[in-house]
């Protein structure tokens, strides 16, 4: 049992940055509005994500988070009005910091891993207006590997 304390002990001090690395994940359900969680001090080492959801759920074939592009997006270019954003694509993962401030997920996990202390409250959605997620299917599961 010494043995086993010692072994556990000695591996701490070797790699620290194993015992202190966490990942806080979520997953974005496509029927839902904003859903959010809190990320501790620290630094991202990395944003990842899997899944994938549609609007308009059987009309339409499930994305990933960069939303609709092609022929999708062109046949779906007459609901603009039903964007949360008119800004990004249709589909596409919204990211809200705690200033407010949103942004698309791609961009979110570009800068996520520069930036020097990430901590607070974030928010994510289908970009999809509150009354049009009812026909919606899916979700993304984002996880943020923190160090």
């Amino acid at each position: 049992m010494v043995k086993l304390l010692l072994s556990v002990f000695s591996l701490i001090l070797l790699f620290p940055n194993l015992v202190q690395a966490a990942d806080y994940c979520l997953d974005v359900n496509a029927k839902k509005g904003w859903q959010g969680v809190t990320l501790p001090h620290g630094k991202i080492s990395q944003v990842g994500f899997s899944g994938s959801w549609s609007v308009i759920a059987g009309l339409y074939g499930p994305v990933g988070p960069r939303g609709y592009s092609g022929s999708d997006a062109q046949k779906l270019g007459p609901l603009y009005g039903y964007k949360f954003d008119q800004s990004y694509a249709f589909g596409e993962m919204l990211v809200r910091d705690q200033s407010g401030r949103i942004v698309p997920f791609a961009e979110f996990a570009a800068l996520a891993v520069n930036a020097r202390d990430p901590a607070g409250n974030y928010a994510f959605r289908i970009n999809d207006s509150d009354v049009a997620l009812w026909d919606n299917a899916g979700a993304i599961r984002v996880c943020i590997s923190m160090r």
